[in-house]
């Protein structure tokens, strides 16, 4: 179905993982990226990897596959349940033209 990405909270460069990603050089509109900000990182890998989520680990933070139109909700919830704060959010801020 898709997937998500997944950093840590106070990444202080998020363009590394951007570039990881292949965010394309040139492009006309803002590029967004929306991703999981989470406080407890390798917690969060844990939880998601056990809860049968499919998590392939970038050199920067992570990727999570959605496999279908209910799983961002079960992996939100399963992150709030386990008391793990996270901010589902744009994370291509950096490349936003002004």
């Amino acid at each position: 179905m898709g997937r998500i990405a997944l950093i840590p909270e106070g990444l202080e460069n998020i363009s590394d993982y951007l570039d990881d990603l292949g965010v394309p050089d040139n492009y006309m509109e803002d590029y967004s990226v929306l991703g999981i900000v989470v406080d407890r990182y390798q917690q969060s890998l844990e939880l998601l990897t056990n809860a049968d989520f499919t998590v392939e680990r970038l050199r920067v933070g992570a990727l999570v596959g959605l496999g279908d139109p209910g799983a961002l909700g079960r992996l939100l919830k399963l992150l709030q349940t386990h008391h793990i704060s996270c901010n589902y959010k744009d994370i291509a801020e950096p490349f936003y033209q002004s």
